[in-house]
């Protein structure tokens, strides 16, 4: 790690809840397939697996970490990632983990505090079962995941089959 002075560290290294706000745009693509796929994204750490650069966030060299607000009712809809493992952490409220393996779906309640390491290749989503916003700390494990994928004909992958040559000439455009 080098730096010059700790303002130089700060400026780097540290990500301050002031200075960030939720964005509801990020996967609103989902929101207009389903209201019920409304969600927020905070991010701290690495842009996630979106395109969009934010100035903002500290540089991701290992893994990704950003906050999620899901309204009441909200779901955050099945989806792949193949190549790492994603970590929820229910920092507020109740959720309820959406999985499908080989053919079966399952759903495991989570409450305040508990954590879901999902390996790579599993469909996983999240719900919102409670009254309230609901909050959860999401990791990704690589500093610049592949955008995930959809269930296999699901309107939500054919917009992703869509929009993959967009973010990847965003991306490209974003790192230069």
């Amino acid at each position: 790690m080098e730096f010059t002075t700790v303002e130089d560290f700060e400026k780097k290294y540290i990500a301050r809840l002031g200075d960030r706000k939720l964005d509801w745009n990020v996967l609103k693509f989902q929101e207009e397939v389903d209201p019920r796929y409304r969600r927020a994204q905070m991010r701290y750490i690495g842009r996630g697996a979106t395109a969009n650069k934010d100035s903002n966030v500290i540089e991701a060299n290992n893994f990704t970490l950003s906050t999620m607000v899901l309204p009441a009712g909200s779901i955050g809809p099945l989806h792949l990632h193949s190549d790492v493992e994603e970590v929820f952490f229910i920092l507020e409220g109740e959720m309820t983990v959406l999985l499908e393996h080989e053919g079966k779906e399952y759903e495991i309640k989570m409450n305040k505090r508990d954590c879901v390491s999902v390996p790579p290749g599993i469909q996983r989503g999240i719900r919102n079962d409670g009254n309230e916003d609901a909050m959860m700390l999401v990791m990704l494990g690589a500093a610049k995941p592949q955008l995930p994928t959809y269930p296999e004909g699901s309107e939500l992958e054919n917009i992703r089959i869509e929009r993959a040559k967009e973010r990847e000439a965003i991306v490209a455009q974003a790192d230069r």
